[in-house]
């Protein structure tokens, strides 16, 4: 049972950073990235108001485009800690997802 346990974390860790691959080739300015991910978690600690913030943020941050689409929010979020690396630069990131690891809702 244990092993079926953590071939399904497993899966759930590769689907979310597939996620958030994706969102980064959609999003982000530069190409030529790489990314180091860190392990999933999960958290009820994430308000609307704090997805609206965070959401505004990224509006504002100019290593992502303008314009990005999110998932809805919801009342519990699956997220993942990142370092991306472009060029000589490193960003910090935490992507939120939502349950069914298909979409993200926000990040900071």
């Amino acid at each position: 049972m244990a092993a079926a346990l953590a071939l399904s974390g497993c899966g759930k860790q590769h689907k979310a950073e597939s996620v958030v691959t994706d969102f980064l080739d959609d999003n982000l300015q530069a190409g030529g990235y790489s990314v180091k991910f860190k392990d999933l978690d999960s958290t009820r600690y994430v308000s609307d108001s704090m997805v609206t913030v965070m959401r505004d943020n990224a509006d504002n941050n100019k290593m992502y485009k303008r314009g990005i689409k999110y998932a809805p929010t919801g009342k519990q979020y699956i997220y993942l800690n990142t370092e991306i690396y472009v060029g000589d630069d490193t960003a910090r990131h935490t992507f939120y997802l939502d349950q069914a690891l298909t979409q993200v809702v926000a990040f900071k």
